[in-house]
Formats: structure tokens, C-alpha cells, sequence
């Protein structure tokens, strides 16, 4: 284990230091602070220590990073496609991916899976947290709320995923405006959100062009979308 752990920790020092454009000592440590952790069935890697690596990466201007972390929106995301999984080759888009575990789980139901998150850090540990649970499945660094027109030209998507994507009112903009063109007219948006009022706001627009069935919970609601025809 310590073996495996160590060669993992390796490829990914590899291509974080890649995509930030540095050596590999120049990586916060925390961010190579890693362990492998499960939820359900599915595996993930993340940093150790997230409050640790949130000091670190203040400490050098950068971004909290959120994406480090398993959320209950996107835990519970991953338990709704195990129990409703995906058909096979279903085509998948994760919006703001971070760790990817509803990817996970949609791929190992033989979907054709698109994990995409805007920070590199995440596409890293996506990629490798698609790996070690043994699916196939791409990544792809995309800001979806600033930069998503190859998003909408490699689609329209059968399934669009995302897990508490709205938490700004720039989100929520950006979401009505974009979500409509990625979901093909046959196709599903399904979206976890922990009862935020932002999402509230987007699903009162939404329903002008989609169907809306939401399944209520305590803390993280799913919202299934599907397009209004005609």
C-alpha cells in the first residue's frame, strides 16, 4: 500500500507541477499530503489535511481550494447514479467536478463520461481518482460559468451533472444561460444542491424551458431536469 500510495503521490506531483507551470518542489505540501478514502463503493485520493492546504494555498494568494474536499451535494449525487445508474453509453458531462465521484459512479455503469472542473488542481486528482477506481472516463480544465462554448460543441450531452454549483448569483446567470444548451432534447440535467436560496432562483427560471421533478432531503435536494419540447 505504501508503495502504491507513494508511486500515486509521484504522478500526480508530475502533472500538478505540469499544469501550475512549476518543479515539483515548488508544490504546497499539503497538496502531496494524500490519502485514498471511500464513499460507498468508490474510492478517492484528496489532501490529508484540507485545512492545512486551504493555510498553504492563502498563504500564496491562491484560491480555497474547495475542490479538495468530498461535499455532501456531490456524495449524494454519486449515491443517486448507483441507484438510478446511467445507460451504457450514456454521454455524461460533471460540471465543476472537483473530486469526480458521480463520474465514478457513471462510468462504472458504462457511460461515456466528461468530468470538468475551471481549477488544474482538480482535473489532476479527478484523473487519478477515475484511475484508481479502474473506469475509463476524460477530464477536461473548464471553467463551465466563464468558458463552456467547446462544451456546448462536443454536445448536446444525454446527462449533465453538477453538485452545488450554485452559490454565486453569477453562477445562477451563468447556469440558465448555459444549461439549456447542453442538454440534448432528450436528455437529463440532474442537479444536488444543499437547499441553497440561489438555486431556488434558478429552478423558478428554469422551468420556462424544463420539466422539473426535485426529491427533497434535509440537507441536499435532487433536482431532475428535462427540456420542454415545442
Amino acid at each position: 500500500m505504501a508503495d502504491s500510495l507513494l508511486a500515486l503521490r509521484t504522478s500526480l506531483a508530475e502533472q500538478l507541477a505540469e499544469l501550475r507551470g512549476v518543479q515539483p518542489d515548488q508544490l504546497p505540501p499539503a497538496l502531496l499530503d494524500i490519502s485514498v478514502r471511500r464513499v460507498g463503493d468508490a474510492y478517492y485520493v484528496c489532501p490529508a489535511d484540507w485545512e492545512q492546504l486551504r493555510h498553504e494555498e492563502g498563504g500564496a494568494g491562491r484560491p480555497i481550494p474547495y475542490w479538495a474536499r468530498p461535499w455532501p451535494s456531490g456524495v449524494a449525487l454519486a449515491g443517486h447514479l448507483k441507484d438510478h445508474p446511467p445507460a451504457e453509453n450514456l454521454k455524461v458531462l460533471e460540471l465543476g467536478c472537483g473530486l469526480a465521484l458521480p463520474s465514478v459512479v457513471a462510468a462504472r455503469a458504462g457511460a461515456q463520461v466528461l468530468a470538468t472542473d475551471g481549477h488544474s488542481d482538480a482535473v489532476a486528482f479527478a484523473a487519478h481518482v477515475l484511475s484508481i477506481n479502474e473506469v475509463e472516463g476524460d477530464v477536461a480544465l473548464v471553467d463551465w460559468s466563464d468558458h463552456a462554448g467547446h462544451l456546448v460543441d462536443r454536445g448536446p450531452w444525454d446527462l449533465v451533472l453538477a453538485a452545488d454549483v450554485l452559490y454565486t448569483s453569477q453562477n445562477v446567470e451563468a447556469a440558465l444561460r448555459l444549461f439549456p444548451h447542453l442538454v440534448a432534447p432528450t436528455g437529463t440535467l440532474l442537479l444536488a444542491d444543499p437547499n441553497r436560496k440561489g438555486a431556488q432562483g434558478f429552478l423558478a427560471a428554469a422551468r420556462a424551458k424544463f420539466e422539473l421533478v426535485s426529491d427533497r432531503g434535509p440537507d441536499v435536494t435532487l433536482h431532475l431536469l428535462t427540456p420542454r419540447n415545442g
